[in-house]
């Protein structure tokens, strides 16, 4: 009796040793936030946005670079900027100084889904060819002309060797990968190096003009819409829920793509009849951030209080 005693009493003596769990505090997920965004009544802003500042973290002119070269290691991918209504055609030519017009050429576009292969200048590093560049409008609508490009790699450096059609002079410009970004950008306007994007961790979504292509029609059309980070960024699309009764259970049941246009622009519609557009609240989203965090967002407007268009207003919960 006097060792089950000893026991039970040691039992409560050691139990007594240890700490009681202190209760860990749920993650405070806030309320429904909302932004209204300024791309611009003639769409001349290009938004990076962060969900989890509520805050545009950079901006600059839809039309401040023409290339885009990955900073993904291996990765030699060239970019145009569709939001300049940007073309481009790859010649049978070898050398810059034999390009001298467009007459042959079949133009094409980067489509918007983000993948390499989709994109016009994919395969430069194979066919070694010059590529002539259509390279769209201003903001003021006035054309930009043609530039004949080559591309090779020098200790992962991306080398343009490029001119203008109708000019005999040629140009060299040199662009370094950078681990902390997606991208590095080139202006033809100021022949130089740009700075356009922030750090790849530090915005979820861009804002911007650019071309979508509709299949079926076989027609690129310019759109104003919301493109997804390229890195470590998946989006949902969810139609058959109410925005309120999105939760994060809802990561479990639907699809994350890593398509950058899965948000898109069909968010809205011109209305002809009443010459305006219309949002549609009901298209919801769900984005897991390159942070690891979830957040539901759908839109529901397009106008500022002006009525001026061009200012998406976005509503998100972080889940």
């Amino acid at each position: 009796m006097r060792v089950v005693l000893a026991a039970f009493f040691g039992i409560i003596l050691l139990t007594g040793c240890f700490e009681k769990d202190e209760p860990i505090q749920p993650f405070p997920r806030g309320e429904v936030e909302g932004i209204s965004l300024e791309v611009g009544p003639k769409y001349t802003h290009q938004l990076y946005y962060s969900f989890a500042q509520n805050q545009v973290v950079k901006s600059n002119d839809r039309d401040a670079w023409d290339l885009a070269f990955s900073c993904e290691a291996g990765n030699n991918t060239v970019y145009m900027n569709t939001g300049n209504s940007m073309y481009g055609a790859i010649t049978d030519k070898n050398m810059i100084s034999e390009v001298n017009d467009t007459s042959g050429l079949t133009f094409k576009w980067d489509w918007s889904n983000g993948k390499d292969d989709s994109t016009v200048l994919y395969d430069w590093e194979n066919h070694g060819k010059v590529a002539v560049l259509d390279l769209g409008y201003t903001i003021d609508n006035q054309h930009r002309g043609y530039a004949k490009v080559k591309f090779s790699v020098q200790n992962d450096s991306l080398l343009i060797t490029y001119g203008m059609i109708g000019q005999r002079f040629e140009r060299l410009a040199i662009l370094g990968k950078d681990n902390l970004y997606n991208r590095v950008y080139f202006s033809f306007s100021s022949d130089s190096k740009v700075d356009i994007e922030p750090v790849k961790t530090a915005y979820d979504l861009i804002f911007r003009q650019y071309i979508y292509y509709f299949e079926v029609e076989d027609l690129p059309y310019s759109v104003v819409g919301a493109l997804s980070n390229p890195t470590n960024t998946d989006v949902m699309a969810i139609s058959d829920k109410d925005f309120a009764d999105i939760t994060i259970d809802d990561t479990l049941s639907y699809s994350f793509s890593e398509q950058q246009d899965v948000i898109g622009y069909d968010w809205k519609e011109f209305n002809i009849d009443e010459g305006v557009y219309v949002v549609y609240p009901d298209k919801n989203f769900i984005i897991r951030t390159a942070l690891g965090f979830y957040y539901k967002f759908h839109f529901v407007d397009f106008y500022n209080t002006s009525g001026e268009r061009g200012y998406p207003t976005v509503e998100f919960k972080l889940l």
